[in-house]
């Protein structure tokens, strides 16, 4: 198939469905992921569309479409983020002060957290994050101020990061959309990427938690390399190689085992 023809079935697919992953657009145009990602690139040049983690969007509905993948990627590998969850909050103890980025996989830990602590200081800009933990009503709980990004439901801008940078953090736990030895961690978030370097900034302990799906993608903004981080913690799908390959450049992963 001419790229042409790539490029009007991609955007007429868009039309009706207004958010679309590329591994769907790859099976449809029995193409590879590769293909569709260069083709992708071509039509956001041309103002057809908006590439996102993972697929595009379309520009005529791009609020309610970046909605729709946040609700996929909420339920997406949901097993997977609980099992992280559940080993992260291993590493902190009572009366620590945590901070929690916005994201999928933060929204778990912070699930996990309301269940198993009785006094912790938390900071986040996720206001998902914050109805969660307002549960525990022993917690300090500490919102940033910002600007209000619908579509993540998170707060972001110089206010939010003159705020994080007033605080001690013991333990952050940072989600990303990617993570490779290549790029490091990457997001296409670009609002969130700011609050995650100012929370890493700021903290003793650094751990990025992310589910096996995570590794060894990369998305569009760098934001640091892996050597700037503690911890890696994910899932028992982690495939073995990934772990020694990892180990070899001194990075460390906490896996179910």
């Amino acid at each position: 198939m001419l790229q042409e023809q790539r490029h009007e079935m991609i955007e007429s697919y868009l039309k009706q469905q207004k958010a679309v992953k590329a591994s769907e657009l790859a099976a449809l145009l029995d193409v590879s992921i590769d293909t569709v990602r260069r083709d992708l690139e071509v039509l956001e040049k041309k103002g057809a569309l908006k590439r996102v983690h993972g697929g595009a969007v379309s520009i005529q509905n791009t609020h309610n479409a970046l909605n729709k993948l946040f609700n996929e990627r909420e339920v997406k590998n949901l097993e997977k983020k609980q099992e992280v969850a559940s080993l992260a909050i291993e590493l902190i103890e009572e009366g620590q002060a945590i901070a929690l980025n916005g994201g999928t996989t933060t929204i778990e830990v912070a699930k996990a957290l309301v269940t198993k602590f009785k006094r912790l200081t938390v900071i986040t800009n996720d206001l998902r994050i914050l109805s969660i933990l307002g549960a525990n009503k022993h917690f300090n709980i500490i919102l940033t101020g910002g600007f209000f990004n619908p579509e993540e439901n998170t707060l972001y801008g110089k206010q939010c990061e003159e705020i994080l940078s007033n605080f001690n953090i013991d333990v952050a736990f940072i989600t990303v959309n990617a993570l490779s030895l290549e790029h490091g961690l990457t997001d296409f978030r670009i609002h969130e990427v700011g609050v995650i370097q100012t929370m890493m900034s700021r903290a003793k302990y650094k751990a990025v938690v992310a589910d096996s799906s995570k590794f060894e993608t990369s998305s569009y903004i760098n934001i640091c390399p892996l050597k700037n981080i503690d911890l890696i913690v994910s899932d028992s799908s982690l495939p073995l190689n990934i772990v020694e390959e990892y180990s070899k450049h001194n990075i460390r992963i906490l896996y179910p085992q």
